[in-house]
């Protein structure tokens, strides 16, 4: 059922290519009528050119057996090409449909699922899929019409061997059906374990330096050699499968030749069958071999593209948790004020709260800090506010209007974030400063780095502003990847600003500049402040702490230190810890 059911979705990525599937498919049929002529050519060479003497059948052949075979060499070259090219096409399509739909998803299935798992399916069962849209047509039109058509030859020349030649016929499908399984199963497995080992690959690669610092290497290799046996052992079981059919079938295809030289020996000793029907005879056998063989091989990669299908349709399954209103409304930035009414959230397959019942009204323009202890929900909050998750309970709302009503792009495009966690893309720096505002002009963009105090670091690098930066930035220092975050949301312009965390990477030094920059995009704005160093929270306009997923305290930063609580424990706790 499952591989019914891969099929049928399958088909739709072919339907734009049809036209081309059915010149293919045209030409595997001409390539299997034309190789039953060719062998079926072997009788009058036989019985009227080497025996019969026959010089004018033997000036026919001259020039007859070279157009039949370039006229099989045509439709051969025709039929690859064309289900190589659909092969091709259908994996781009897939491919860039997994793309899209991969940046459809919401945050709960990134949280869920681990990317080295998420990666082996757009890699490798990619491959596998590709690699049986090619191959099974071809095995199936082409191979299976050749062995039909050799089969009427046989039966042509002399039905009583045909038919004895035939038996192999079930008993191959009898091979195919008991090691197809066995394969189809053994294949999905070993992709499983291919998305571990992806995942440990990515693990190591990312977290080099953690590796290292804490000489890790030994059970990192541990760990992926576990993997690695695993996905061994799955293969194996592939292997042995693929390798038992030809074979098998190579053996019981022996013992029936044995039994037809013996008979066909018979015929010609008796006259009923000239040299040349049953040298014909053995050739459309032997001819019609190959093609068996390639429908076994044809199982092998069918089972492989179905159990790779399966796991791909299995993200086209998923859906966003942060489902897209039926009629979204435009966002527009608040005139009034932002609430969170009993907002209550865990994340996926976490059983403890990440806020719970939190109450909390923002006025328009108001710098609202949001502090507590490693762990407390203050990015949760901000996660919400972003719609990367919605609310278990409880709601948020816009001047009186429910977040989940807005258009998800239309929000976050008057949001700007700067996070601790810096993502820089593998482009310039203009195009990673211009990622939420692509049409931005260049003076926009260089402006928005002098604000995030950039501007010097960039005018030395290599290229200045064009410099193209490494994979994820790491030619940078953290501080100058922090500044570049900033710039980019500096440039967006947003009315609702979060930053979280957003100065954690600067020195002191640097850190007081930014600031300052920072504090002058506040006015006009809605701000939410979250950071490690409560002395950055001081010009605040107001400060909530949150504790274990709750609101606990709400005032003045000088308020907030004065009372007991959380806030002032924080407070004296970072007074205790030495410099950095």
């Amino acid at each position: 059922m499952a591989a019914l059911s891969s099929i049928r979705r399958l088909l739709p990525y072919l339907k734009p290519y049809r036209f081309r599937f059915a010149i293919a498919a045209f030409s595997m049929v001409a390539v299997a009528a034309v190789s039953a002529v060719s062998i079926w050519l072997l009788k009058p060479v036989i019985d009227q050119v080497f025996m019969g003497r026959d010089a004018e059948m033997l000036r026919l052949l001259l020039w007859l057996i070279p157009i039949v075979f370039f006229v099989k060499m045509g439709f051969s070259y025709a039929q690859i090409y064309l289900m190589s090219w659909i092969g091709q096409r259908v994996t781009q399509d897939i491919r860039a449909q997994l793309f899209r739909h991969l940046h459809d998803l919401s945050m709960e299935f990134f949280w869920r699922k681990r990317s080295g798992e998420i990666l082996s399916r757009v890699t490798n069962d990619l491959w596998n899929l590709q690699s049986a849209v090619h191959f099974t047509p071809l095995y199936l039109i082409r191979d299976s019409l050749t062995a039909a058509s050799l089969l009427f030859v046989l039966f042509f020349i002399n039905w009583r061997l045909a038919l004895l030649a035939s038996v192999t016929l079930p008993v191959a499908a009898g091979v195919l059906l008991v090691t197809g399984d066995k394969m189809r199963k053994a294949s999905q497995r070993s992709q499983e374990v291919m998305g571990e080992i992806y995942h440990r690959f990515q693990e190591s690669m990312q977290g080099m330096l953690i590796v290292k610092a804490f000489n890790y290497e030994g059970a990192a290799i541990s760990k992926f050699d576990v993997e690695n046996a695993r996905f061994n052992d799955q293969v194996m079981r592939f292997l042995r499968a693929t390798a038992l059919s030809g074979p098998l079938m190579e053996f019981l295809g022996s013992l029936i030749l044995t039994w037809l030289i013996y008979l066909g020996g018979r015929e010609i000793l008796s006259l009923r069958m000239s040299p040349g029907e049953f040298l014909a005879f053995l050739g459309c056998f032997f001819g019609a071999y190959n093609p068996v063989k390639n429908l076994a091989r044809m199982n092998s990669e069918a089972q492989r593209g179905l159990a790779a299908a399966s796991r791909i349709f299995e993200v086209f399954d998923e859906r966003p948790s942060v489902a897209e209103p039926a009629s979204p409304v435009l966002f527009s930035p608040p005139e009034d004020r932002i609430e969170f009414r009993g907002v209550s959230f865990r994340y996926p397959d976490r059983e403890n709260w990440a806020l719970h019942a939190l109450d909390l009204r923002v006025p328009r323009g108001q710098v609202l800090a949001v502090a507590g202890p490693s762990g407390s929900g203050k990015t949760t909050l901000v996660h919400l506010l972003l719609r990367l998750f919605d609310p278990v309970e409880g709601g948020i709302f816009v001047d009186g209007r429910d977040l989940k009503g807005f258009s998800t792009a239309s929000l976050r495009g008057h949001i700007g974030l700067v996070t601790q966690e810096t993502l820089l893309l593998h482009d310039t720096v203009v195009g990673n400063v211009s990622v939420g505002r692509p049409g931005a002009t260049r003076e926009q963009v260089l402006s928005a780095l002098e604000a995030a105090d950039a501007a010097d670091f960039v005018s030395r690098l290599p290229d200045g502003p064009d410099t193209l930066l490494g994979e994820r930035g790491l030619q940078l220092s953290g501080g100058q990847r922090q500044r570049l975050a900033i710039a980019r949301a500096i440039l967006k312009d947003p009315s609702v600003l979060i930053l979280d965390e957003a100065t954690s990477n600067l020195d002191t030094a640097s850190e007081a500049s930014v600031q300052a920059s920072l504090e002058k995009l506040y006015k006009g704005r809605t701000v939410f402040i979250i950071a490690h160093r409560l002395t950055t929270l001081r010009n605040a306009d107001r400060v909530i702490v949150l504790h274990r997923g709750e609101l606990v305290q709400s005032g003045g930063f000088d308020e907030l230190l004065r009372k007991e609580g959380v806030f002032s424990s924080l407070h004296a706790l970072q007074n205790l810890e030495p410099e950095g």
